[in-house]
């Protein structure tokens, strides 16, 4: 029997992959799951698990923030996250496991059969490797943007949301100022795919990041970090409660 513990301050996560491993994998036995950085040092170092589900953000801490605090380090580690897809590159690079949320069933078959074949554990050299990589993509990726005087080059974590002009667009940055680039929402939809972006009209394509509040309706609305309440469309609304709920 396999001993594992889940780690995710997201209830709804949590609750997912919980679902996947009782209905798909009898063979594992859960922990009680943790949802801050002491809990799962604590339940890791008393309870000693065979495997770890270990989310990368846990509120102000962090999941590595986990394994280099416990004392039991006999264990192995699968990564979740809600990290774009260019990040996670840094953690596969690595010869570590790792989950997108939300978390696919054919993923976590996958994962936990490398696991049950390899059995091996996170050294620091690879732990090291990985938070370099993931800070660097976080504070390094770009976005590339057509101005009228030639290109701007902001940082994608500044952006808030990006609304259709026409053939323009408009972009709403972090402090209230907005550049009018010269290319439509589709082209930065494509640019920013595998970011924590996401179309929700037509109109607006928005930064998950930067949501503080959703309102529901026929489509519902949700309210931007800036104040600004942006319509979501009746066939986006299921899509984005899933990427918000599972975020």
């Amino acid at each position: 029997m396999i001993k594992a513990l889940i780690v995710d301050d997201e209830e709804s996560g949590e609750q997912l992959l919980s679902k996947l491993l009782t209905r798909k994998h009898p063979e594992i036995t859960l922990l009680p799951p943790a949802d801050s950085l002491n809990e799962a040092v604590n339940s890791i170092n008393q309870n000693q698990p065979d495997l770890v589900f270990l989310d990368i953000r846990l509120g102000n801490d962090s999941g590595f923030e986990v394994l280099e605090k416990t004392t039991y380090k006999s264990f192995h580690v699968i990564f979740v996250s809600a990290y774009s897809q260019y990040a996670l590159k840094a953690i596969k690079n690595s010869a570590i496991d790792y989950l997108l949320k939300p978390v696919d069933m054919d993923d976590l078959k996958t994962a936990i059969e490398r696991f049950k074949s390899r059995g091996s554990h996170i050294n620091p050299g690879q732990l090291s490797m990985i938070k370099k990589s993931l800070n660097m993509s976080e504070s390094n990726s770009k976005l590339t943007v057509p101005v009228r005087e030639g290109y701007e080059f902001l940082k994608t974590s500044d952006v808030l949301y990006i609304t259709a002009d026409e053939n323009y667009s408009n972009i709403h940055l972090a402090g209230g100022s907005a550049k009018l680039a010269s290319k439509t929402l589709g082209y930065f939809e494509d640019k920013l795919e595998g970011e924590n972006f996401f179309r929700i009209h037509k109109s607006y394509l928005i930064n998950l990041q930067e949501i503080v509040a959703y309102e529901h309706g026929n489509g519902g609305f949700v309210k931007m970090a800036d104040g600004k309440r942006l319509e979501v469309s009746r066939r986006k609304k299921k899509e984005l409660l899933d990427r918000m709920t599972n975020f």
